[in-house]
């Protein structure tokens, strides 16, 4: 049996009552934390040009883009509502223990639209959830981590996010164990996205996440109607991971080891920060010296920041490209800027990142102060370990330092669940009154007793 057809037989055997409680309420976190995410990404520009493009397509009204209150073909609101949920850089990601993976991005925004089109129970839809997250994770899990983003140049979350999205689609339409099998097959043929949005900051990175959610849609919607595609999508001589990952770089003996028992959704973490979550043990240290300290930044004369050589390398350099970003994604991906702003502001979340602040001459000036130097013994284990330490040099010679071992979110210092219900309220704040942000919260904490998830989009109405 071909690693597909294993997955294929666990996405069609998997019921909610195999869920344990705690894997049920991480779901329902997962999606609280992520509908906050995709609504306050609704008047990000990028939203608008895809937002307008695919309206103007027209098709039939099956699911609503968020905020909008516009209906399109499941698999066009799946694309824009996922590109929304990458859009901030504030979604969940599977643990860097295990891999760079953002499966949260392909698979809740396809969930949400199929279960409106399907007037599916909150009992499927979670359980749907489940199985993107599951299958996302375990594909990246079992490769050397960071050789796909950092090395091969393929953008992890949109090269497996077709995977996810086709477990997620479905289980909410019902496929049978052949059918699943064809879906992930057929997933593999449209498995693309690349780490060239790097080289502008440009949201080709946030497009490619929403197409991959469109994809897996579109892999189940055409295994159900009998294409052919190939079950050995895996592990083939021309699959993905020969051709995406390369041989000596994975390992897929474990890749369905435990499956049903250990449960990726409890590996997921949530983001803290608006940035790229390499950055956050730095931006956690940056903020700890914000409140431990109030520094006076005009008496700094240099920022140290010992991390790791491939961190270096990809989030600090050019020196002074990372300085003074020329766009939103520029600042996410910057080091020095991140670190700077939450020296600045102590909080990197979402106005900072706006062009106001990422052009604040005090800020700039800061983020020209930061020395980057790689530290050998982080490189050891990075990114499964991710410490930081940064010392912040003043001119009387006074040195201040602060070293943290992982970042805030991390597994072994989580977001608690009170924390991101006050993400939450904050982002979907952004759009919505109080009294709609209220009715939201309490229909997402209350999922497994949903007889119609849809229901949710008339809540999130303009």
């Amino acid at each position: 049996m071909t690693i597909a057809e294993r997955f294929a037989r666990f996405c069609r055997s998997l019921r909610f009552e195999d869920l344990p409680a705690e894997t049920v309420h991480r779901a329902k976190m997962c999606v609280l934390d992520m509908v906050g995410v995709m609504v306050a990404a609704w008047k990000e520009e990028s939203t608008q040009v895809l937002f307008d493009y695919f309206a103007g397509l027209g098709g039939r009204e099956e699911a609503t883009v968020f905020v909008s209150g516009k209906r399109l073909p499941a698999q066009n609101t799946a694309l824009i509502n996922g590109a929304m949920s990458h859009s901030l850089e504030l979604e969940d990601h599977h643990s860097h223990r295990y891999s760079l993976n953002h499966p949260g991005v392909t698979t809740i925004p396809v969930a949400l639209a199929l279960a409106e089109r399907e007037r599916a129970v909150g009992t499927d839809f979670l359980t749907a959830v489940v199985l993107g997250y599951e299958i996302g994770s375990r594909i990246g899990k079992v490769t050397r981590t960071g050789v796909l983003n950092l090395e091969r140049g393929f953008h992890e979350s949109s090269v497996c996010g077709p995977f996810s999205s086709a477990a997620t689609a479905g289980k909410l339409m019902d496929l049978d164990s052949p059918g699943f099998a064809r879906a992930f097959g057929i997933a593999g043929c449209l498995a693309a996205g690349n780490t060239e949005f790097k080289a502008n900051g440009a949201w080709t990175k946030r497009f490619q996440v929403g197409n991959a959610s469109r994809n897996g849609i579109v892999a189940a919607e055409l295994a159900a109607r009998g294409l052919t595609a190939p079950v050995t999508i895996f592990e083939g001589e021309h699959g993905f991971y020969r051709s995406y990952v390369l041989d000596g770089n994975y390992t897929l003996d474990g890749i369905t080891r435990g499956l049903g028992d250990v449960w990726e959704i409890n590996n997921i973490i949530y983001k803290p920060f608006g940035c790229a979550g390499v950055l956050h043990s730095a931006v956690t240290a940056a903020q700890n010296l914000f409140r431990k300290h109030h520094p006076q930044l005009g008496e700094i004369t240099r920022i140290e920041i010992r991390t790791s050589s491939k961190l270096l390398e990809e989030y600090a350099k050019p020196v002074e490209e990372k300085a003074r970003p020329k766009s939103k994604v520029d600042a996410q991906f910057s080091l020095p800027y991140c670190v700077a702003v939450t020296l600045k502001r102590g909080q990197a979340l979402v106005d900072e990142f706006e062009p106001g602040v990422f052009n604040d001459p005090e800020v700039v000036d800061l983020a020209r102060r930061v020395v980057a130097l790689a530290d050998p013994e982080i490189d050891r284990a990075w990114p499964a370990r991710d410490p930081t330490e940064i010392s912040l040099v003043f001119r009387g010679g006074q040195v201040v330092t602060e070293r943290v071992e992982a970042a805030k979110g991390d597994l072994s210092n989580p977001v608690t669940d009170e924390e991101l219900l006050e993400k939450f309220r904050y982002m979907s704040g952004r759009e919505f009154s109080h009294d709609t942000v209220r009715q939201v919260e309490d229909f997402l904490m209350n999922l497994e007793t949903a007889p119609d998830v849809g229901r949710l989009a008339a809540l999130l109405l303009p």
